[in-house]
C-alpha cells in the first residue's frame, strides 16, 4: 500500500581542469591556498567557469557576503560556522544528482535522497536537505541569499534538482538558527547556493556512467554560455542542462534484494520472553502470508498463524498448513523449509512462497531539463539592475509493487467480507476452481463452509508504477548599488511557480475487482461475472482468474485497473529590500567602523493539489486523499543587524568583534507576531587562532500543509503494543493498559502482523510557531608555522520547542500503552478497538501537533592542508566530520521531559566522516575519497540499551546490536589535454559495498547506505 505524506539533486559531474580538483576551503573562513573560495553576492569580482588556482590571495581583502549575515565582511571574520563547497567538490563523483552529494556530508541526513524518495505518494525523484536530521522543513534553502519556490505543494521545501548546477559557484552550509537574518525555517541552519555572477565564455560538458553490473546508466549534457559586455559593466549567462539516470529495480540487484533466492534480513526466530535472542540474520526468506499465484491457509478467526477446528488443517508445530495454486490452477502443499511461524514470524527459510521482492525500485528513473538565464547591467555605481530566470522540468518514474490480498475470516458465511486488501473470498462454485483444489480445500475447512479466502500478491495483475512531472518557474528582478561612498542597497521581486502532475498506473477498482473474481457459469455454460449470471448488470465486467499466476485475461485487467492522476500547484511572491553600510564617515570604534544592515520582506505563498475522482471515491486500492485548497500564507517582516569591531591589532587582541541581529515577523493566521534574534562575536588573541561564538533564537511558522491538510487515508506496517510479541517489550505499565483497553491475554494481532494498518493523517489549524535556541562555539586555526594548514572545530547545541510534527503512528501506539494510564493525549488519538481486540479501521488519527522538543548537540571539524612540491606537483587534503553528542526527540505531550533517543539509530550515526586527497602533477590529477559511517543500532536504541536511567526495554531483541561501520572508497582521475579539453573518469563505491544485514538502502534510515554498487563514469569538459 502506498503511504501518503505532506512533505516529500542532481550532481553535475562537470569536468574541471586538473588544477581545480583541489579541496575547497574548510569553510567560508578558512581559505585553502589554490582555490578562490566564492564569488560574492553583489561584489564586482569576476569568476570564470572554474575556481582560480594561482591567485590564493585574490579575495583575501574583499568583502564577501557570508551566508548567515547580510553584512559584507572578509570571510575569515565570520562568527558563525560556515562550511563551503565549490562546484569542484559537488562534481567529484559520478553522481548526477547534486542533492545526493550534499546528503553524503556528515552534517546532513539522507532523509530525502533519490533512493528513498519513493516512500510516499508523488515524491519519487525529489531531493531535500536535512541538517542534523531535525527535518527538511527546518533547513532553509536559499539561492543567492533569496528564497526559492517550493518543490512540494503546501510546504516550503526546495527540491535541489531545481538548482542550475553548472552555474553554481559555491554552496554555503550554516549551522544554527538564522531566522533573525533570513526569516522562518532556519532552525537547524541554512544552505545557500551562490551562483556565478560574471561568467564569460563557453563551457560544454558531457558524461556517461554505469554500474558494473550494467544497470543504472547515467548521462549528462550541459552547456554554459556567458558574455561580458559594455566594457565589463554588463554580463549575461545562459545555462542549459540535461540529466538522465535510469531506474534501478529490485531485479537489477538480485544479490542485494534476494528477488529470486529469498530475502536477507534480521528476522524473528523466537518468541518474546523466551530468554534467548528473538531475532537473527537469515538468508533465503520467503513469505507464507500470500503468494504470487495465491495460496490457501486453513486458519481460524482471521489469524494466519492459528489453525481452525479441523485436525488435518494443522501442522505438528501448531501452525496451519499452506497450499499454493499452480499456473494450471492445481493446489499443492508448500515446502515449509525452516518454518518460523511458531516464533510469531510469517516467513520460512528456504521453503516455498514469494520473496516479496518481485517488483520494486531501489532508485527511481530521473530526467532533468534546466534552462537558467542570469544577467546584470551596471548603469552606474548607484544603480545595477539584475535578473535571474529559470525553467526546470523533472520527470521521474518509479516501479511499484502490485496490489495484495491477505487475511479476513475464513469460510464462516455465505458471502465473504471484502474490505480493502483482505484475502479474496472464492465461492466453491467459482468457474475457475479446479476440482482437485476444491476437494483439498473442503477437506480442511469446517463443514458448511461456503467460501474460502485466497491470499495473493497480485504482481501479475500490474504493478502500481508512478510517473511524476514537476515544472518549476522562477524569475527574480531587482537592483543594487552603492551610494554615500560605501553604503549598499539591494531590492528584488521574486516570483516562483511550481506545477506537478502525477500518474499512478494499475490502480485497482475494488468493486470491479471483486465482481470480476466472483466468476461463475451462466445458463449457456459461459464463464461470466456472477453479477451478469442471470441478468447482465455490468456488460463491461470480464471474469478474472486469480487461481494461479499469470491466468488473467487482458479484458479482465482492463476492467479492474485504471490510471489515476493528481495535479498540484504552488506559488511564491517575495519582495525584499536591504540596506548595508557603516559609520566610517561619522565615527569609528577602536576596531573600525560600526557596520549595519536593515531590511524588510513581504512573502505570500499559495498551494493547491487534487487527485482524480477515482481516488477521492474510495473505490480504489489507492489511499483516499481529499482536495487540498488552503488559504494563502502571508508574512510581513523587518530586520536589523549590527557589527561592533571593539578592538583590533593590540597586544592581547588582534581582533574582537561582536554582532547582533533581530527580526519581527507578522504572520497571517494563528501564528501572529513573532520575534527572532541572535548575537555573537569573534576574538583573535594572535594571528594564528580565532575563537567564535553565536547564540540564536529562531522561529518556524507552520506551513499550509501543517495547518490545513485534510484527514487523508494512510497505511504503515505497525506493531501492536498489545500483541503477545510486543507486550513485554515496553514500559512496565503496558500490559495493564492493554488489559484495561479490553485486549485479551495472549492476544495475536494477525492483521497487523500480516500487512499494513490503516490510519488517518491530517493538519491542525491551531498550531503555534516553533521556537528554537542554538549555541555555536568554535575555533579557527591557521598556524603560520605550517603554511597551507587550516582547521576549524565547532560545537553546536540546538533545541527546538513547540515542535510542529506529525507524531508517527507507531509512537502514538507505544506512547498510549506505555503511559501511566490510558488517560493520556495519545490514547485519545486511537479509535476504540474491535470486540476481538483488532484495530478499528482506521486505527488512529496521526494529527500534526506541537510536541515538546527536539535536541541536537555535537562537534563539527573541518581540516585542509595544501602542499606544493616544486612548480609541477601539489597535494591537497581535506577531512570533514561530525561527532554527535546528543540527538533526542521529546514527543510525549503528557510527559514533556521524557526523551526518545535518536542518536545512534539507523540513519543517525554517532560518527560520520568524509576525507579526500588530490595529487596533481602537471596536467594530471588523481583523487581519492573515503566516507566513513559509524555503527548504528538495528532497532530503537532504548530496546537494547539502558537509556536515560531506564533499563533496556527488550535486551533480547536480537543476537546483534549494531549495523556495522561502513567505509566507502572512490577514485577519480582527470587530464587536461590542453587549455580547452579535459578528460576525466572515476569509480564510486570501489569495493562494491552493500548495505549491511539485508537492508536495501531505500528506506527512511537506511538510505544512508549506497544501493547502486560499484559504478564507473567517464566525461569530457570543453572550454571555448
Amino acid at each position: 500500500m502506498f503511504v501518503t505524506a505532506s512533505t516529500v539533486a542532481f550532481v553535475l559531474a562537470s569536468a574541471i581542469p586538473a588544477a581545480a580538483q583541489t579541496a575547497t576551503p574548510v569553510d567560508a573562513q578558512t581559505q585553502a591556498p589554490g582555490v578562490d573560495p566564492a564569488a560574492p553576492i553583489g561584489s564586482d569580482t569576476t569568476t570564470g567557469a572554474v575556481a582560480q588556482t594561482e591567485a590564493p590571495e585574490a579575495n583575501a581583502g574583499s568583502d564577501i557576503v557570508v551566508t548567515g549575515s547580510r553584512i559584507a565582511r572578509p570571510t575569515l571574520n565570520s562568527p558563525i560556522p560556515v562550511t563551503t563547497l565549490t562546484q569542484a567538490d559537488l562534481t567529484r563523483t559520478g553522481a548526477v544528482v547534486i542533492g545526493d552529494v550534499l546528503n553524503d556530508l556528515p552534517s546532513l541526513r539522507s532523509t530525502y535522497s533519490q533512493a528513498n524518495s519513493t516512500q510516499f505518494i508523488g515524491t519519487a525523484g525529489i531531493n531535500l536537505l536535512d541538517l542534523r536530521g531535525l527535518g527538511p522543513s527546518r533547513t532553509l534553502v536559499l539561492v543567492n541569499g533569496r528564497r526559492h519556490i517550493t518543490g512540494s505543494t503546501g510546504e516550503f521545501l526546495v527540491d535541489t534538482n531545481t538548482i542550475p548546477t553548472d552555474l553554481i559557484d559555491r554552496v554555503d552550509i550554516v549551522t544554527g538558527g538564522s531566522s533573525a537574518v533570513y526569516g522562518s525555517d532556519a532552525m537547524a541552519g541554512v544552505v545557500n547556493f551562490v551562483l556565478k555572477r560574471n561568467f564569460d565564455g563557453v563551457t560544454l560538458n558531457g558524461q556517461s556512467g554505469i554500474a558494473d553490473n550494467g544497470t543504472r546508466g547515467t548521462y549528462r549534457l550541459s552547456g554554459t554560455f556567458g558574455k561580458n559586455f559594455a566594457e565589463g559593466r554588463g554580463n549575461i549567462a545562459l545555462g542549459l542542462e540535461y540529466n538522465q539516470a535510469d531506474m534501478l529495480t529490485y531485479a537489477d540487484r538480485p544479490e542485494l534484494t534476494g528477488i529470486y533466492s529469498g530475502r536477507n534480513q534480521i528476522t524473528r526466530v523466537a518468541r518474546n520472553g523466551a530468554g534467548v535472542p528473538e531475532r537473527t540474520y537469515l538468508t533465503g526468506l520467503r513469505s507464507f502470508g500470500y503468494d504470487n499465484g495465491g495460496n490457501f491457509i486453513p486458519y481460524a478467526d482471521g489469524n494466519l498463524l492459528g489453525c481452525n477446528s479441523v485436525a488435518a488443517a494443522c501442522r505438528a508445530n501448531g501452525a496451519p498448513r499452506v497450499f499454493g495454486f499452480g499456473t494450471d490452477g492445481t493446489l499443492s502443499e508448500y515446502n515449509y523449509g525452516n518454518d518460523l511461524r511458531p516464533s510469531g514470524n510469517n516467513n520460512n527459510q528456504n521453503g516455498s512462497g514469494p520473496t516479496l521482492r518481485d517488483k520494486g525500485v531501489l532508485n527511481p528513473g530521473l530526467k532533468r531539463y534546466v534552462a537558467n538565464l542570469i544577467g546584470h547591467f551596471d548603469v552606474s555605481e548607484a544603480f545595477k539592475p539584475f535578473f535571474e530566470a529559470k525553467f526546470v522540468r523533472v520527470d521521474s518514474y518509479a516501479q511499484g509493487t502490485g496490489t495484495f490480498n491477505q487475511g479476513g475470516s475464513q469460510g464462516d458465511g455465505a458471502e465473504g467480507e471484502t474490505y480493502l486488501a483482505s484475502g479474496i473470498p472464492i465461492a466453491f462454485d467459482n468457474a475457475y476452481l479446479n476440482p482437485q483444489a476444491a476437494a483439498t480445500i473442503r477437506s480442511l475447512m469446517p463443514a458448511g463452509s461456503e467460501y474460502f479466502r485466497v491470499n495473493r500478491n497480485n504482481t501479475d495483475l500490474g504493478t502500481r508504477d508512478e510517473a511524476d512531472r514537476r515544472d518549476t518557474y522562477r524569475i527574480v528582478v531587482g537592483a543594487e548599488g552603492r551610494f554615500n561612498d560605501d553604503w549598499k542597497y539591494d531590492f528584488s521581486v521574486n516570483y516562483g511557480e511550481f506545477r506537478t502532475k502525477s500518474k499512478f498506473y494499475n490502480n485497482q477498482y475494488q468493486s470491479r475487482f471483486y465482481n470480476a473474481v466472483d466468476a461463475v457459469r451462466n445458463g449457456a455454460g459461459q464463464i461470466v461475472c456472477r453479477i451478469n449470471q442471470a441478468t447482465v448488470v455490468d456488460p463491461s465486467c470480464a471474469p478474472l482468474n486469480i487461481l494461479g499466476e499469470g491466468r488473467a485475461s487482458q479484458a479482465a485487467l482492463n476492467y479492474i485497473n485504471t490510471t489515476s492522476t493528481s495535479r498540484g500547484k504552488a506559488t511564491e511572491f517575495d519582495v525584499t529590500a536591504n540596506l548595508v553600510g557603516d559609520s566610517s564617515q561619522l565615527f569609528e570604534l577602536p576596531g573600525g567602523p560600526v557596520r549595519f544592515a536593515v531590511g524588510g520582506e513581504y512573502r505570500r505563498e499559495t498551494a493547491f493539489s487534487a487527485y482524480d475522482d477515482t481516488i477521492k471515491s474510495g473505490d480504489t486500492f489507492f489511499n483516499v486523499i481529499p482536495d487540498f485548497r488552503p488559504p494563502a500564507f502571508a508574512v510581513k517582516e523587518a530586520y536589523g543587524e549590527l557589527e561592533l569591531p571593539l578592538l583590533k591589532d593590540i597586544g592581547f587582541a588582534k581582533e574582537l568583534t561582536i554582532n547582533a541581529a533581530g527580526r519581527v515577523a507578522d504572520y497571517k493566521g494563528s501564528t501572529g507576531t513573532v520575534y527572532a534574534y541572535n548575537f555573537g562575536g569573534i576574538y583573535a588573541p594572535i594571528n594564528d587562532i580565532k575563537f567564535r561564538v553565536n547564540y540564536s533564537r529562531s522561529v518556524r511558522a507552520p506551513t499550509l500543509g501543517d495547518l490545513y491538510s485534510s484527514n487523508s487515508q494512510n497505511f504503515d506496517q505497525l506493531d501492536d503494543p498489545c500483541d503477545v510479541n510486543f507486550i513485554n517489550t515496553g514500559r512496565s505499565t503496558r500490559a495493564a493498559n492493554c488489559a484495561a483497553a479490553g485486549v485479551p491475554a495472549n492476544f495475536v494481532n494477525s492483521v497487523a502482523r500480516a500487512g499494513t494498518t490503516e490510519f488517518l493523517s491530517g493538519g491542525n489549524p491551531e498550531l503555534q510557531a516553533e521556537k528554537s535556541r542554538s549555541w555555536t562555539y568554535g575555533a579557527i586555526f591557521q598556524p603560520s608555522f605550517i603554511p597551507g594548514l587550516a582547521l576549524t572545530v565547532d560545537y553546536y547545541d540546538i533545541k527546538i520547542n513547540k515542535v510542529i510534527q506529525s507524531v508517527d503512528a507507531q509512537t502514538i501506539l507505544d506512547a498510549c500503552y506505555d503511559a501511566p494510564t490510558l488517560a493520556n493525549s495519545f490514547c485519545s488519538l486511537i479509535n476504540p478497538r474491535q470486540a476481538n481486540g483488532l484495530f478499528a479501521r482506521p486505527a488512529l488519527l496521526q494529527s500534526v501537533v506541537n510536541f515538546a522538543a527536539l535536541r541536537a548537540k555535537g562537534i563539527d571539524f573541518d581540516a585542509s592542508y595544501n602542499r606544493r612540491f616544486g612548480d609541477d606537483t601539489k597535494a591537497v587534503f581535506r577531512v570533514v566530520g561530525t561527532w554527535v553528542r546528543n540527538r533526542t526527540d521529546y514527543p510525549y505531550l503528557d510527559e514533556p521531559s521524557r526523551p526518545d533517543r535518536v542518536k545512534g539509530e539507523l540513519g543517525d550515526p554517532i560518527w560520520n566522516v568524509n576525507a579526500s586527497v588530490d595529487l596533481t602533477h602537471k596536467n594530471f590529477t588523481l583523487g581519492y575519497q573515503v566516507r566513513y559511517i559509524g555503527r548504528q543500532s538495528i532497532t530503537d536504541w532504548e530496546a537494547q540499551h539502558d537509556t536515560n536511567g531506564v533499563p533496556a526495554l527488550n535486551p533480547n531483541f536480537a543476537d546483534v546490536v549494531y549495523y556495522p561501520k561502513v567505509v566507502y572508497h572512490a577514485l577519480r582521475a582527470s587530464m587536461d589535454v590542453d587549455k580547452r579539453f579535459t578528460f576525466y573518469g572515476g569509480v564510486d563505491n570501489l569495493t562494491d559495498k552493500k548495505p549491511p544485514y539485508g537492508l536495501l538502502g531505500n528506506g527512511d534510515g537506511d538510505a544512508i547506505y549506497d544501493n547502486i554498487g560499484r559504478a564507473m563514469y567517464v566525461g569530457v569538459s570543453v572550454k571555448l
